[in-house]
C-alpha cells in the first residue's frame, strides 16, 4: 500500500478523539493520546485566509482573532497564538516600520543611532505602538478559543529587537566597536520584554521567542554567548518566575548553539527546516521538546499535498520519540499563498503517520 498514493484517491484519515487542549495538556504530562501535537505557524502571512491585507491585519485585533479562529475550526492545529512581530516592540520603542497589504512589515527607520543609545525608551505597554492591539488580539483568542486549543503569544528575542531599533549593520558594528552601549540597549530591551511577558503571563498564555537574529548564518557564537544569550535568558527567568512556560524560534542555523540552550530553562525549541530533528533529538531532546520543521517555502508554499505528507512523515519518523515530546510544523512561518491543501495534508499527515501506537512501517514506507 503507498499511502502518499491512496492520499490522492480519497484515503480515509483518521478522526482526533481529543480536542486540541487536551492532546496538548496530556502529551505535556507525558500521558496518553490520540496522536503527537501538529500546528501551523501562520500569523499576518495567513491574513488571506479571511480575505485581509497583512496591512490591515498588524492594526485589527479582530482580524488578528478570526485568522486563528479560522485555522484552527479549518485544520484542527493544535495551538493558536498572536505574534508580536519581530518589529512590534521596535516600534513602541520609536523605531518607523512600513506596512504594505502582500508583505511583512519592514522597517523603515530605526528609533536609534549608536551615539543616541542613552535615549533608549521604557515603553508602557498599554500605550506605545501597537502593543495594545496586540494585547487586546491575545484577549480575543483567549476568550474565544481558550477552551480547544493552547493560546500563546510571541514576544521578540533581545537581539533580534536591538537589530529593529538600531538597524542589523548598525547593530552588528556597535558589537565590534561600541560593545558597552549594545550591552546598555540590551538591558533596556529585557526590561521592555519583561513588561510585555507579566502582562501576557497574566492572560494564561505561553511566551514563544523568534529570534532571527541569533542565527549563526548571522553572528559568531561568541557573539551569540556575549549580546544574545544573557539577555534571553534574563526574559526566560523572568517567564518562570512567574510561572509561565516558553519557548524558543531560532531561523537559519542554529546547531553551533544548541549545548549553550539546553540549560536556558526553555520547555521547547523549534528548528528550522535547515537544521536536522534527528540530531536535535539527539542533543536537546532530553532537556525539552522539539518541533519542526517541515519547510516552509520549498514544500508548504511550492510543493504538492503528497509533497507536504512526504516530509512531514520524515520529520514525524526522525522526532516522535524524543523524550520530551515533538510537534510538527513547518521550520518557520509559512509564506503567504501556502495553498490551504497543502496546510490540510500536514495535519493529516500528523492523523496518519503521528497516530498512536506509532506504526514504524508506515513511517518506512516508500
Amino acid at each position: 500500500m503507498d499511502i502518499i498514493k491512496d492520499y490522492l484517491n480519497g484515503l480515509e484519515i483518521p478522526k482526533d478523539e481529543l480536542t486540541s487542549l487536551e492532546r496538548t495538556t496530556l502529551y505535556g504530562q507525558g500521558k496518553a493520546v490520540d496522536r503527537i501535537p501538529a500546528c501551523l505557524d501562520g500569523g499576518e502571512t495567513m491574513s488571506y485566509l479571511i480575505g485581509a491585507g497583512m496591512d490591515e491585519y498588524y492594526f485589527s485585533s479582530e482580524i488578528m482573532c478570526q485568522v486563528e479562529e479560522y485555522i484552527h475550526h479549518k485544520f484542527g492545529s493544535d495551538g493558536a497564538g498572536i505574534s508580536t512581530s519581530l518589529r512590534g516592540m521596535a516600534e513602541a520603542m520609536g523605531s518607523e516600520i512600513k506596512y504594505t497589504k502582500n508583505n511583512v512589515a519592514q522597517l523603515a527607520k530605526p528609533a536609534l543611532k549608536l551615539s543616541e543609545i542613552d535615549n533608549a525608551k521604557l515603553v508602557d505597554i498599554d500605550k506605545d505602538g501597537r502593543l495594545p492591539i496586540i494585547l487586546d488580539a491575545v484577549k480575543k483568542v483567549q476568550e474565544r478559543l481558550g477552551k480547544e486549543v493552547s493560546v500563546s503569544a510571541s514576544v521578540t528575542g533581545p537581539l533580534s529587537i536591538a537589530a529593529m531599533v538600531l538597524g542589523t549593520e548598525h547593530l552588528l558594528i556597535g558589537m565590534i566597536k561600541k560593545p558597552e552601549k549594545i550591552h546598555q540597549l540590551m538591558e533596556v530591551i529585557v526590561e521592555n520584554n519583561n513588561r510585555l511577558i507579566k502582562r501576557l503571563v497574566e492572560m494564561g498564555v505561553g511566551i514563544g521567542f523568534p529570534d532571527p537574529v541569533s542565527s549563526t548564518a548571522l553572528i559568531s557564537v561568541e557573539q551569540y554567548r556575549k549580546f544574545s544569550l544573557p539577555y534571553f535568558k534574563q526574559n526566560v527567568d523572568y517567564v518562570k518566575s512567574l510561572g509561565g512556560g516558553c519557548g524558543l524560534h531560532i531561523c537559519g542555523t542554529s546547531r553551533a548553539l544548541w549545548e549553550d540552550l539546553r540549560d536556558t530553562g526553555i520547555g521547547a525549541f523549534s528548528l528550522d527546516n535547515v537544521e536536522d530533528l534527528e540530531e536535535a533529538k539527539r542533543v536537546l531532546g532530553g532537556k525539552m521538546g522539539i518541533q519542526g520543521n517541515v519547510p516552509p517555502v520549498e514544500v508548504m508554499k511550492l510543493g504538492t499535498p503528497q509533497d507536504v505528507l512526504r516530509s512531514a512523515r520524515e520529520c514525524i519518523r526522525k522526532g516522535w520519540d524524543s523524550p520530551n515530546g515533538f510537534t510538527l510544523t513547518s521550520g518557520c512561518q509559512m509564506p503567504a499563498q501556502t495553498p490551504e491543501e497543502n496546510m490540510q495534508a500536514l495535519m493529516d499527515a500528523a492523523r496518519i503517520f503521528g497516530r498512536y501506537p506509532m506504526d514504524a512501517v508506515k513511517l518506512i514506507e516508500k
